[in-house]
């Protein structure tokens, strides 16, 4: 018993030695936040100041409410499509038992190991040439393209195991439709999958910088992350770090209040279909 008692100590102490180090650079730029602009002393130096100046200035140099609004709109736009296309996708093949359906899957999968950085340059072009690019329109389409193999997996294996057979064949003998058994069936069932979808593919869209930088090149379109550019320095004016740990709390604020309010059906659709039994 001692023995087993000093294994779950270490086991312990391992445990809040590793949360302390990954944490520790969150708490080092939470602290840095509440500092004022003027405030040269080390950042780790932890709150050894308690002021609101560089939200406060944070606020007004990154127009707050317009790059919101942008970053809304090209973050529901995108998800909006991905949950279409990939709940729709994601349903056919996991009920497609054929050759063709495997050929799809792996297709799909596929997908995943590729780079979109790797055809930045001709996808550019194509953007341009369409007359795309300063558009919403252009990250958005990146954004759908990009996400749909890892969403088509996760709601095609959640389809497979959290959605019974029998109950779409009892909707069937009472005359329901295709569509009506998606909408009225597979959809309520495989909600928390779709709240998975959200989180896990939302998140990195509302926190990208590379593809909104190359599309969205007019100071009224652009999003949170690109509006952070500004307190970054150069050789003739420092970084305005306080200000720049501020805006990353500003950036990460409305996904910290959708994670809270769908936390519990995010959590399910991780676990569902692991466990069987």
């Amino acid at each position: 018993m001692k023995k087993e008692t000093k294994k779950e100590i270490l086991f312990s102490i391992g445990i809040l030695l590793f949360f302390a180090v990954m944490l520790s650079p969150i708490l080092i730029a939470l602290s840095g936040s509440f500092r004022t602009p003027e405030n040269a002393a080390s950042f780790l130096q932890l709150f050894n100041e308690f002021s609101m100046e560089s939200y406060r200035e944070a606020f007004d140099k990154m127009h707050y409410f317009r790059s919101l609004k942008n970053s809304i709109i090209t973050t529901f736009f995108s998800v909006a499509v991905l949950l279409a296309v990939a709940s729709l996708a994601g349903y056919a093949l996991a009920r497609l038992k054929t050759k063709m359906g495997q050929f799809l899957q792996i297709f799909f999968l596929a997908g995943m190991m590729i780079s979109a950085q790797m055809s930045i340059i001709p996808i550019y072009s194509i953007m341009r040439s369409l007359k795309m690019n300063n558009s919403y329109i252009a990250p958005i389409v990146m954004y759908v393209t990009i996400s749909i193999p890892f969403s088509v997996f996760v709601y095609t294996n959640f389809v497979k195991s959290g959605v019974p057979l029998a109950l779409e064949e009892a909707a069937r003998i009472d005359g329901a439709g295709r569509m009506g058994i998606f909408f009225r069936i597979v959809i309520p069932l495989t909600k928390p999958a779709l709240v998975s979808i959200v989180i896990t593919q939302g998140v990195p869209i509302w926190n990208d910088f590379f593809l909104s930088m190359l599309f969205l090149s007019s100071p009224t379109k652009k999003t949170l992350p690109l509006v952070m550019l500004s307190f970054l320095g150069d050789m003739q004016k420092p970084t305005q770090w306080t200000m720049l740990f501020a805006a990353c709390f500003l950036n990460a604020l409305p996904m910290l209040i959708v994670y809270a309010f769908l936390q519990k059906q995010f959590v399910s659709g991780l676990t569902t279909g692991a466990v069987k039994g």
